[in-house]
């Protein structure tokens, strides 16, 4: 998923425009109206379905690839090297007014300029963002801004607007709102900048990203709650792809859920089987108070799983068929996001957008469009690189699985595809989370999946191990 991004004075602060779906048509390509995509994906074989296949294809599947005691330093080179992920905790007590205004209005002025739609068809027009400005209420920021701490206390959207409705591109994909950023699962810990006119709507930065939330999902905190309940032990992190959290041991008032790869602290229950975790919830002033929920222990594990080719294959596999959702869009997942959880649940920490991702770990190769198809089939050949290692191309990230008959292979969520029909192309549309080859899109104008790889990089530390490949 590609955005834009915008810098701050004094440290680094993200602005995040949805600009296209992962692994889409490019705007202006000549093609047909969608077609659903096979269940099996093209060239896959039913028993590449399983996580087992491609663990047996691995030549040393339980290598500790990255100790648990080296994951933080590894965390910090993340950090320094994308620039992409906050510390919110540290933020300093105050913040320049015109940062918040110009990011604000500049993601104003990039919406407002492009043709978009809402859901019965009209064209967002001015009245629309006049009304968005007002709300917003920018005027009111003053030059010293006091930043205010707090916690997400129910999964809840992050807009690029303060409003709930959507904007589509066009009214044949309306699977994809350009107003979504992201969305955060409680727990989250985010600084909050400004609020709408009305006050239903705060400007936050988390550590991923920043936008518009709801105030009724923000709990505010001290900069102590916050350290303390983030570096709490024991600790919990929960390993399905969505973990219920209830209200009470029997596991029957229903609170919520919380995605894969989220750490909250906790303790053993009264009742085997059942783990109690610490939740942020919002009082009747706004504060944020800490009680106990709980989950299932199967769905948890009471440290970060190791770093393992098994476990990250395990864990992606998790995912498999889990529906599309563009900028997390109803409570899913997008390319990106996939990564992000697939490799908290051992730790290690990712930005959010697909192009942050492809400068994470070791380097093996580097492509430009010349380079020719053998140089990168030789480079996927390595069976070592299967389960930790990350291919990007233009707006896309996926998780390489390994090399069958020397073909190359990927999970990862996608919208679709897009693949000849005559002399016109029709796009296969996708949307869930797939084992394919990156023979995707041959005999198209885009070319394969193959052919538009950029990167080819290990989730490890170290220096590349090859160089980066030429014509």
């Amino acid at each position: 998923m590609k955005r834009f991004l915008t810098g701050s004075t004094g440290f680094v602060l993200v602005v995040l425009f949805l600009l296209s779906a992962c692994a889409g048509s490019k705007p202006g390509e000549e093609r047909v109206f969608h077609y659903s995509a096979p269940v099996l994906m093209p060239g896959t074989m039913s028993v590449m379905n399983s996580p087992g296949f491609w663990i047996g294809a691995h030549p040393d599947p339980d290598r500790v690839v990255i100790p648990a005691e080296n994951i933080a330093g590894f965390n910090e080179t993340i950090r320094s090297r994308t620039g992409m992920i906050q510390d919110v905790a540290s933020f300093p007590d105050a913040m320049k007014g015109t940062r918040v205004v110009g990011a604000a209005r500049g993601s104003l002025r990039f919406i407002s300029s492009r043709r978009y739609f809402h859901e019965d068809g009209t064209r967002a027009g001015d009245a629309f963002f006049r009304e968005m400005e007002t709300l917003m209420n920018l005027d009111a920021v003053p030059e010293e801004i006091p930043v205010r701490l707090g916690m997400v206390t129910g999964y809840t959207d992050q807009r690029i607007l303060p409003t709930d409705r959507e904007l589509y591109s066009s009214m044949k994909s309306t699977d994809i709102d350009r107003l979504q950023n992201s969305a955060y699962d409680i727990g989250t810990p985010l600084a909050v900048l400004h609020a709408t006119g009305d006050g239903s709507w705060l400007y936050t930065i988390t550590p991923l990203s920043e936008g518009w939330i709801k105030a009724v999902d923000v709990g505010y905190c001290t900069r102590e709650q916050m350290v303390h309940y983030l570096n709490a032990e024991p600790f919990a992190v929960t390993t399905e792809a969505k973990v219920d959290l209830f209200l009470d041991q029997d596991l029957r008032g229903h609170l919520s859920f919380a995605r894969m790869g989220c750490r909250f602290p906790s303790r053993d229950s009264d009742v085997p089987g059942v783990i109690e975790v610490l939740l942020p919830f919002r009082d009747e002033d706004g504060g944020c108070v800490f009680k106990g929920g709980f989950v299932m222990a199967s769905q948890v594990s009471r440290k970060y799983l190791p770093y393992t080719p098994r476990t990250v294959i395990l864990q992606a596999f998790k995912l498999l068929h889990s529906p599309y959702g563009w900028g997390d869009m109803h409570g899913e997942q997008d390319c990106s996001r996939f990564i992000q959880v697939i490799f908290s649940t051992v730790g290690i920490q990712f930005p959010r957008n697909s192009l942050q991702q492809a400068k994470v770990g070791r380097l093996i190769a580097g492509f430009t469009r010349q380079t020719e198809l053998e140089k990168r089939l030789d480079l996927l050949s390595d069976p070592t690189l299967g389960g930790t290692s990350i291919l990007h191309m233009n707006g896309h990230i996926m998780l390489f699985l390994g090399s069958v008959g020397g073909v190359p292979y990927a999970i990862h969520d996608m919208r679709g595809y897009s693949e000849p029909l005559g002399k016109k192309e029709r796009f296969r549309l996708v949307n869930r989370v797939v084992v394919s080859n990156l023979y995707l899109g041959e005999g198209t104008n885009s070319g394969t999946y193959l052919q538009r790889l950029l990167t080819v990089r290990a989730v490890e530390d170290g220096e590349p191990e090859r160089q980066v490949a030429s014509p």
